[in-house]
C-alpha cells in the first residue's frame, strides 16, 4: 500500500526542475540548493516507483514518464493558480480596475460614470487611459475597452460600437482637400499607438501607398483632435464617437467618400472573471448605456456628414 502522496511543495519543486531541465536552475528560481531540489525530486520518484529524470554528469533530462507527469502537473498548477486568482478577485468587491482608451474615456465614459457610481456607491474605480493594450491575463486590469477587429482569443468580450474612419479638418483646410489624392500635399495627423490608421484608410479608398507631405504624430486621440481643430492638419477621425469631442464641432469631413470600416469598441475581461460580481455589474451597465446611446450617435454622424 502506497504511503501518502508527495507534498505539494515537492511536486512544485519537481515541476520547476522539469521545466528548467536543471536542478541548479530550479534551485536558483526557488531559493534552494541543487541538493535540496534533488532530495525532493527523489521523494517524488520514490513514491512513483520509477525514475523521472535521467541523471548525467552536470545534466539531467526527463524520462518519458517524467515528461508525462510534468505536463499533467503543469496543467494542474495552472488550474490551481487560476482558481485561486479568480477567488481572490471575486472576494475583493470594493475595487474595479478599468483600462479604457483616452477618447472613449473622455468623451463618452466619464460623462456617464455618475450613473454607475449611483448604482454601486461602495465600489471604487481605477481607470487607466494609457493608449496601450494592457495584459488582462497578467492582471494589469479587470476590464478593458479596446478598439479591435475581434475579441482577443482567450478573453470574453462584447461589441459596444462599430467604428468607421473618415478624414476631418477645419472648414478652411477643407477647401484644399477635394479628393483623397489631395492629402498627399497635406499634413496628416497620426497616432503613435493603436491600430494602423491612414494606411488602412488609403487602401480602403483605392489609394494604397499614398504618402503625405508631412505628418504630425500624437500619442492620444484628444490631443490629435485639438490639433486638427487648430488647423494643424487633417485628422483621421473614428466615427461616430469622435464627433462628441469638445473641439469636434470645428471639424468637417472634406471628402464625400464613404467612411472606411475601422473595427469596433469592445469591452473585454478574462473568461475566469465573468463570474466576478463587480466585473459583471460594470460590463452589463456599460453595454446597456451604449445600446441606449447608439441611435443618438448615428444621428449625429448623419447630421455632421451631410
Amino acid at each position: 500500500m502506497k504511503r501518502d502522496a508527495p507534498s505539494f511543495a515537492a511536486l512544485r519543486i519537481f515541476a520547476v526542475a522539469a521545466q528548467r531541465q536543471s536542478f541548479r536552475d530550479a534551485g536558483l528560481e526557488l531559493g534552494l540548493t541543487p541538493s535540496a531540489v534533488s532530495h525532493q525530486v527523489r521523494a517524488v520518484e520514490a513514491w512513483v516507483g520509477a525514475p523521472l529524470f535521467l541523471r548525467q554528469v552536470r545534466q539531467v533530462r526527463l524520462t518519458p514518464l517524467g515528461e508525462t507527469l510534468s505536463a499533467r502537473l503543469s496543467q494542474a498548477f495552472f488550474d490551481i493558480d487560476t482558481a485561486l486568482g479568480q477567488a481572490k478577485r471575486q472576494s475583493v468587491s470594493t475595487g474595479l480596475r478599468i483600462a479604457a482608451l483616452p477618447l472613449f474615456t473622455n468623451v463618452w465614459l466619464v460623462p456617464r460614470l455618475a450613473r454607475f457610481e449611483a448604482l454601486h456607491p461602495d465600489l471604487s474605480l481605477s481607470i487607466d487611459t494609457e493608449a496601450r493594450v494592457v495584459d488582462l491575463e497578467k492582471g494589469e486590469a479587470d476590464v478593458a475597452i479596446r478598439n479591435v477587429a475581434a475579441v482577443t482569443p482567450g478573453l470574453f468580450g462584447h461589441k459596444l460600437l462599430d467604428l468607421r474612419a473618415t478624414p476631418l479638418c477645419t472648414l478652411e483646410m477643407a477647401e484644399t482637400v477635394q479628393a483623397p489624392q489631395d492629402l498627399a500635399r497635406a499634413t496628416l495627423i497620426d497616432l503613435s499607438v493603436g491600430r494602423a490608421g491612414w494606411p488602412e484608410w488609403f487602401a480602403g479608398v483605392g489609394c494604397p501607398g499614398l504618402k503625405p507631405a508631412r505628418t504630425l504624430t500624437f500619442d492620444n486621440v484628444p490631443s490629435a483632435i485639438d490639433a486638427a481643430a487648430q488647423g494643424r492638419g487633417v485628422l483621421l477621425g473614428l466615427l461616430p464617437l469622435v464627433l462628441d469631442a469638445p473641439n469636434a464641432s470645428q471639424l468637417v469631413a472634406p471628402l464625400k467618400h464613404p467612411p472606411v470600416d475601422a473595427g469596433a469598441y469592445f469591452v473585454v475581461c478574462r473568461k475566469a472573471d465573468r463570474a466576478s460580481a463587480t466585473v459583471q455589474a460594470f460590463m452589463h451597465w456599460l453595454i446597456e448605456e451604449m445600446q441606449a446611446d447608439v441611435a443618438r450617435l448615428r444621428r449625429l454622424e448623419r447630421e455632421r456628414l451631410q
